[in-house]
């Protein structure tokens, strides 16, 4: 018996009894479905976490200067680190002062970046613009103000001059609250600008942030050796890990769970062959009559068994895709199955009927012709 007639013979035998085929596989679609829902749901998961923790800015490193060692932080120390750890850096002050505009003064706080905020700290404009290269390098009396100053002077500041420290600048723009960032009441200037504006100010902290992929202790020890002692740097790695694995153990829970359906649905297709075994005595003991060998009908069984498997998992994908589109809507989670696990999940729905088809296989290839064909 050639594979192409096994196969035939397969396909009849998972035809003449269409409601037990259909209901089989259902069993192992509704696990396939659930492994492809939980596997692309954890992957979206993990990835809104991971943006998350970007908008928190808790996926940074902070340096500061030991107190009492003597340490001086200046621009080029974040331009030192960046190379060392290959991680964006920003060089950062902050000082006290009062802003004039129209007569009306408010005491803030005075926060200067360099070129690298955009990069690391990721501002939000809510009006106006942000600074321009050319700014961060030349020191240009321009300023950002944030959203309390914004509704304090109203709309209106924006493109006007206000006094700081004795000097005048231009407001340019407005942004929204920068995570872990200056407190509420913060004019924003270049660095070079505040360190012009402010005599004796110096570099408060570098601000770096932590590629993909990475630990935030390692970003920081490559970042202290490249400015030596005298130099401390803070972390929120056991935070970082805390929330990462918590997303981890949850889908691998939930995987345990479908796991087990599709185990179920295995088990099923192995059931239904063993009734079939019973159900066919006759008709093994004439293929064995006529020639056939153990090799073949096992073959026959095992065929039956990827059939109800593959056939499953057709239908698993198109369930799971519609679970993915539900579930990932009600979540709030942008989500798409992947082509690679779609194939995956095929393959092993394929490799698990042949599994559970194995016994059915083994208990068929067993059968003596003579008693195959005795009348029960």
């Amino acid at each position: 018996m050639k594979l192409t007639d096994a196969a035939w013979l397969s396909g009849t035998s998972l035809m003449k009894n269409p409601l037990r085929t259909v209901l089989t596989i259902l069993g192992l679609a509704v696990g396939v479905a659930a492994v492809l829902s939980v596997v692309t749901l954890g992957a979206a998961g993990q990835i809104q976490v991971e943006n998350e923790i970007d908008k928190l800015g808790v996926d940074k490193v902070w340096i500061t200067v030991e107190q009492g060692s003597g340490g001086r932080l200046t621009p080029n120390s974040a331009e030192a680190v960046e190379a060392a750890a290959r991680a964006d850096a920003c060089a950062t002050a902050y000082t006290a002062g009062a802003a004039l505009y129209h007569g009306q003064a408010a005491a803030v706080t005075v926060a200067g970046y360099d070129g690298g905020v955009s990069k690391v700290l990721h501002p939000q404009l809510s009006a106006g613009r942000m600074f321009m290269p050319r700014e961060f390098d030349e020191g240009r009396p321009v300023a950002l103000v944030d959203q309390a100053l914004l509704e304090l002077w109203g709309e209106e500041v924006l493109g006007q001059r206000i006094e700081l420290g004795n000097r005048m600048v231009t407001v340019v723009g407005a942004l929204q609250p920068i995570a872990g960032q200056a407190a509420a009441g913060t004019v924003y200037l270049p660095l070079k600008t505040l360190l012009d504006t402010y005599a004796g100010s110096g570099v408060s902290e570098i601000t770096m942030a932590v590629p993909r992929g990475v630990k935030a202790d390692d970003v920081a020890a490559m970042a202290l050796s490249a400015l030596g002692d005298g130099y401390r740097a803070a972390t929120l790695q056991n935070e970082i890990d805390a929330a990462r694995s918590v997303i981890r153990i949850f889908v691998m829970v939930l995987a345990c769970v479908a796991a087990v359906c599709v185990l179920t649905g295995g088990i099923g297709v192995m059931n239904i062959l063993l009734v079939s075994v019973r159900e066919r005595r006759r008709e093994i003991g004439l293929m064995k009559a006529v020639g056939g060998t153990a090799r073949q009908v096992a073959a026959l069984f095992l065929l039956e068994a990827m059939g109800y498997a593959v056939m499953g998992g057709i239908l698993g994908m198109m369930i799971g895709m519609g679970m993915i589109r539900g579930f990932g809507w009600l979540i709030g989670l942008d989500t798409a199955l992947s082509p690679a696990t779609a194939a995956v999940t095929l393959l092993g729905a394929a490799l698990l009927g042949a599994g559970f088809g194995v016994l059915p296989a083994i208990r068929a290839s067993a059968m003596q012709p003579v008693d195959a064909l005795k009348q029960q």
